[in-house]
């Protein structure tokens, strides 16, 4: 069944329509363990309508709200982030936040001093 089916009918006629699928998936698993089901795709298809029936029914008690607006940036991560903060503010040339490694030699000799 469609979503834009779905969506046309009552919240009673989902609910029912719900109750309905889940009756035949469980006769479908009986058949299946007793070797009886030849079409195992229909298993398949009814999970996916029981999902998208109990998506539909959530969204409608839920006000019909389907997502909510963005009305902010997403937020960024890492180097995203990074990259996006230095195109707003020019970055001032600073100082390294780290420092750098000595030579094996340099740090030879300056312990020997």
């Amino acid at each position: 069944m469609k979503p834009a089916e779905i969506r046309k009918l009552s919240v009673n006629e989902i609910e029912a329509k719900l109750a309905d699928n889940r009756e035949e998936l469980m006769k479908l698993r009986f058949q299946q363990v007793t070797g009886q089901l030849t079409d195992t795709s229909r298993l398949r298809l009814l999970r996916r309508d029981i999902a998208r029936l109990q998506t539909i029914l959530k969204e409608m008690l839920a006000g019909g709200a389907m997502a909510p607006e963005k009305t902010e940036e997403p937020k960024r991560r890492g180097r995203a982030k990074k990259a996006a903060a230095e195109q707003e503010e020019p970055a001032e040339e600073s100082k390294p936040k780290t420092r750098a490694r000595k030579s094996k030699a340099a740090a030879a000799e300056e312990g020997e001093a």
